[in-house]
């Protein structure tokens, strides 16, 4: 499309036939939209690896078996470290549907990880903020066996990961005790400040029914003390009620000295897209988080 008569908007890294698919699902979030996202993007993925590389599987970081993580390792040591923490609407998810992400960050220099976490019902906020804090611990303590450089740790995550993660960097109670060694994080399309009546699917089901405790557990009131530079990202086709959570975490952040993190709009993606395509063809959105963390690398 045209805009004022102007050169043509291109789509963020996206095949024209693949961003027709993704229009024609609308703004939605539901399972129908899930498999079909995941079945357009199923071929494009790439796990390619650089010479000497290998992968890590279940790492244990914990007693629950959620509380597993993969670690791409890198040959040599000193490599900087790229965790990333997956969405799945807080009751859902798993490692193993972005397995390409750890790989992506490989190819890129930086030893990849993805970690699990505890799930809802059955485990409730604090519980995804404490297991990413406690598997960032535990990859700042051991990650040099696999070459990784514990004082060099980056953090991307997604939907309800980047709930967690949001959680963890910007909330005292939660910051890891590794938090220094943190250099930045780009968080996508999460859940920032709790509202009674958000629309957002499952967000009772982790943060409770009590709307007296939503504002002490919303991320977004701790984000204005925190000197992490944080690169954010929307995608055009999401529900209206993840506008409204970048906005309100980008409000705080734009608090701090220096003014309003660096933000994507993610132009013809949907929810899933971005993670799902990252590293494949096309691609654009890894190297706008790669050129960002190497600012801090």
């Amino acid at each position: 499309s045209d805009r004022g008569g102007g050169a043509p908007v291109i789509p963020f890294g996206l095949d024209p036939a693949v961003e027709a698919e993704m229009r024609k699902m609308g703004y939605v979030m539901n399972q129908e939209l899930v498999e079909k996202t995941r079945a357009l993007f199923a071929e494009r993925k790439n796990f390619d690896l650089p010479p000497g590389a290998a992968m890590h599987k279940d790492l244990v970081y914990g007693d629950h078996p959620r509380q597993r993580l993969d670690i791409c390792a890198l040959p040599g040591s000193g490599h900087p470290v790229a965790l990333f923490v997956p969405g799945g609407g807080f009751n859902g998810g798993d490692k193993g549907f972005y397995s390409h992400v750890p790989h992506f960050f490989a190819r890129s220099g930086f030893v990849g990880a993805a970690v699990n976490y505890r799930l809802a019902p059955e485990f409730l906020f604090p519980s995804g903020a404490e297991d990413v804090s406690r598997a960032l611990d535990w990859i700042a303590g051991n990650v040099q066996h696999h070459g990784g450089d514990p004082a060099r740790l980056f953090v991307v995550a997604q939907s309800a990961g980047a709930v967690h993660a949001a959680s963890t960097l910007f909330d005292p109670a939660y910051q890891p005790a590794c938090l220094p060694s943190i250099r930045a994080a780009a968080l996508m399309s999460g859940l920032y400040e709790i509202e009674a009546d958000m629309d957002a699917p499952n967000a009772n089901l982790y943060f409770g029914t009590d709307p007296a405790l939503y504002r002490r557990r919303s991320s977004a009131q701790h984000a204005s003390q925190s000197k992490l530079p944080v690169l954010m990202t929307l995608a055009e086709l999401e529900p209206p009620f993840f506008a409204v959570q970048a906005a309100a975490l980008l409000r705080e952040l734009g608090r701090r000295v220096g003014g309003a993190p660096p933000f994507a709009w993610l132009k013809g993606h949907n929810h899933l897209s971005p993670v799902l395509g990252m590293g494949g063809p096309g691609d654009q959105l890894g190297d706008a988080i790669l050129t960002e963390f190497r600012r801090y690398a």
